[in-house]
């Protein structure tokens, strides 16, 4: 039996697990990659000899594709939309091509090609004899193919090719890795259109269907949210903003600049402290500008606050002392609102036992109706 699994699965590592230790001297035992006789510690064995067995066997198969027995991969195909969501599949792409020495095509299907009222004002406001379709498909190309190239040069690439093209995305995605022999397709995992041509309909039919290996990079739910952080001190909001380097924060430290900025520009999220900048002042103002909104607190920290917070309209109310898992609770809220849940789906997991130690166990008694809201 062993023979016939090593022969049907060269690179499977095998280790002969046994009571007895005279198989040991077994001609046939030496087929095997490992050998151990039970005893009353072999399971912590058992696991640190399968971890070793595991290692050995990734080594083996690394060296075998430096020594050339992997696919090449010359040619590297990453489609865009222009949303945002393809930064990430850009920075894989370019490492992998960086590695390799290999080309990058930037690839933008354009689904609907009717052309906006926008683009038709300027093309008879600047007397343009091209066809309207030419002129938006060229405006896109500039808009959309332009900065990706721009990005994949800033990191090392050199050969690079771009394509527009009108069509079903999917479809022309694999025609054009078939045509011109790509390797690997890389796919932002957010991008490829509209409701009508989600990505993941997209991506399925790319994977099913394309002969190059495809790599499917999903964009994180907080990756690049602009965030607004309020709070009187200093210290608290280098630290949240040390704690979301994946987004875009912008700080106030007063209840007059944090309305400005509200009222004047956009955000994803607002982190509003209660007490210190008038947060719930804020929190009225955020709701009318449609900003998803964290109520955080030290002083006010309270169930009854809570539900205020709640009631108000604020996305969750954050205590904090538990501020350093603030990544983790935006995330909550981002995930619910991108299935259709409420925002204060998960906050009694995370904060229910905390909420124990502060206030006894009776708090759940005492505030019962509002937890059956949640």
């Amino acid at each position: 039996m062993l023979k016939d699994i090593k022969g049907k699965y060269p690179h499977l590592p095998v280790l002969i697990f046994t009571a007895y230790d005279s198989y040991a001297d077994d001609p046939k035992a030496s087929q095997a990659d490992g050998y151990m006789v039970k005893d009353f510690f072999a399971v912590e064995r058992l696991k640190e000899k399968i971890a070793e067995l595991l290692v050995a066997s990734l080594r083996d198969l690394i060296g075998k594709h430096r020594g050339g027995e992997a696919k090449m991969i010359n040619k590297i195909l990453v489609p865009l939309d222009g949303s945002g969501h393809t930064a990430r599949a850009i920075e894989f792409a370019s490492d992998i091509a960086r590695k390799k020495n290999s080309s990058i095509h930037l690839l933008h299907v354009v689904g609907d090609t009717r052309v906006p009222e926008g683009v038709m004002d300027y093309i008879h406001g600047e007397r343009i004899k091209e066809s309207p379709e030419a002129v938006y498909l060229e405006l896109l190309a500039k808009k959309i193919l332009d900065k990706a190239e721009d990005e994949v040069r800033q990191k090392g690439i050199r050969h690079i090719i771009k394509r527009i093209t009108t069509g079903d995305p999917a479809r022309k995605i694999i025609d054009y890795a078939s045509y011109n022999d790509v390797n690997m397709i890389v796919i932002g995992s957010r991008g490829l259109g509209n409701a009508k041509t989600r990505l993941g309909s997209v991506a399925m039919e790319v994977i099913n269907s394309a002969d190059a290996t495809c790599v499917i990079i999903r964009k994180k739910l907080l990756d690049d949210k602009r965030i607004l952080i309020v709070d009187d001190e200093p210290d608290v909001l280098e630290t949240l903003e040390e704690l979301l380097s994946m987004c875009q924060i912008v700080k106030a430290s007063s209840f007059d600049k944090a309305k400005t900025l509200l009222e004047t520009q956009d955000f994803d999220m607002a982190i509003l402290d209660i007490m210190g900048v008038d947060g719930y002042k804020l929190l009225e103002i955020a709701n009318q500008k449609k900003v998803i909104s964290v109520m955080l607190t030290g002083h006010a920290l309270s169930p009854e606050d809570t539900i205020t917070a709640y009631r108000k309209g604020a996305a969750s109310y954050v205590p904090k002392d538990k501020m350093t898992e603030i990544p983790t609770y935006l995330n909550d809220i981002l995930e619910a609102k991108e299935r259709g849940e409420h925002f204060w789906w998960r906050w009694l997991d995370r904060f229910g036992s905390f909420f124990e130690k502060q206030f006894g166990t009776d708090w759940r008694k005492s505030e019962e109706d509002f937890l059956k809201e949640l």
